[in-house]
């Protein structure tokens, strides 16, 4: 896992996927079950039910996919030049469309130019949805919105060694178990660098804390949060 998925990307994620948590079809015609903050696919059956601790989970490690396509050259050749608040706005944007739209709505444009295009997808079946149509607007906004000089200055920290003491042994837990991921600096894992804010550490554990990431974590054979 790269970076995560920012506070105001978040916010914005929330604010139009809404949260269910029990499976369901917006559609009647979808292949696949929708279940927590819209995430949707093949592991979601019909009649599941989750927790609100398992959505916010499923929902920190959708954004984490679409976060790396944002930040994959390959999808947005001007990634290195995004400020927190544009990359959030294409993460929301990836969240909603796809990577495949992402790829499409960067490819040859500017900045300017691609906070343009992003209205042209509030379409389903050609026909505009006032939803999405709404959605594309925040995005937009977001994505023009300057990064506050406080927002720069916010703490963020580097590596796991970094990590305040008291959190440190639970991402350090989410660590060994795959959940978040450095960069690939350091093979040993430990030094990989991992960017984390002070507020996203806060989330991270808070999950952990109420038994988000248990279904992971004993998927890899270590022991879930809420039996420790």
């Amino acid at each position: 896992m790269g970076k995560p998925v920012g506070d105001a990307g978040l916010a914005l994620i929330k604010r139009f996927e809404g949260c269910r948590l029990k499976a369901y079809k917006p559609v009647p015609t979808e292949k696949y079950w929708t279940i927590g903050w819209g995430h949707y696919g093949p592991d979601v059956r019909e009649g599941q039910t989750i927790t609100q601790m398992e959505a916010d989970a499923m929902l920190l490690s959708d954004c984490q996919r679409f976060a790396d396509a944002v930040d994959d050259p390959a999808c947005c050749p001007l990634t290195a030049r995004l400020n927190a608040n544009q990359r959030d706005a294409l993460i929301s944007f990836t969240y909603n469309c796809g990577t495949g739209c992402l790829k499409t709505l960067c490819r040859g444009r500017t900045l300017a130019q691609i906070c343009g295009a992003m209205a042209l997808y509030d379409k389903s079946n050609g026909k505009p949805l006032a939803g999405l149509t709404r959605r594309r607007r925040a995005e937009q906004e977001l994505f023009n919105t300057p990064v506050a000089e406080k927002e720069e200055k916010k703490v963020t920290y580097r590596y796991l060694k970094d990590i305040p003491e008291k959190f440190r042994p639970i991402i350090d837990q989410l660590m060994t178990a795959g959940i978040i991921q450095g960069d690939g600096s350091d093979p040993g894992g430990n030094g990989d660098v991992i960017d984390l804010t002070h507020e996203q550490v806060r989330t991270l554990v808070f999950v952990y804390r109420g038994g988000g990431f248990d279904r992971q974590l004993t998927a890899k054979g270590l022991t879930p949060a809420v039996s420790l």
